[in-house]
């Protein structure tokens, strides 16, 4: 398996090519990174649920200080 896939290659794929990746695979235009092609894959709800509760409870942990630098870190890349 490649370890990253060309803007020339993404054009070529097709949507089975882009599900049978095993996982997140960068997209490269020369050496740059300019995105990512993550393949979605069908979850039990049940794992979905348990993967959104551990974010819920690692978020009610971080600190005021934390927020406020991933605010910041967020409002630099443009996010609101």
């Amino acid at each position: 398996m490649k370890s990253a896939i060309s803007m020339r290659e993404l054009q070529k794929m097709s949507a089975g090519a882009i599900q049978a990746l095993p996982h997140a695979v960068p997209i490269k235009n020369g050496t740059q990174t300019v995105g990512i092609l993550l393949p979605l894959h069908r979850v039990p709800p049940e794992y979905m649920r348990k993967v959104l509760a551990d974010i819920d409870a690692a978020a009610a942990r971080r600190t005021p200080e934390e927020n406020a630098v991933i605010d910041r870190l967020l409002a630099e890349r443009g996010a609101e």
